[in-house]
């Protein structure tokens, strides 16, 4: 993995591929997560994660689908 110009990584198809993996992971096991937690505050905190990894994910996998890979 590099940086380009404005430090951000450079991933290749597969580190690309792991990553969205890890997300759709993350999204599999949030909400189980949410359900077994006890306080308020924090149940929103994971609510606001589900939010961002799903929007995550469909960025990703748009990009991906652009560039061919899906």
């Amino acid at each position: 993995m590099s940086a380009n110009m404005t430090g951000q990584p450079v991933l290749s198809a597969a580190e690309w591929a792991l990553v969205i993996e890890l997300l759709e992971h993350e999204r599999v096991h949030l909400p189980v997560e949410i359900r077994h937690t006890r306080t308020h505050a924090f149940r929103d905190a994971l609510r606001q994660r589900l939010e961002e990894v799903d929007s995550l994910l469909q960025r990703l996998q748009g990009m991906s689908a652009a560039a061919g890979g899906g």
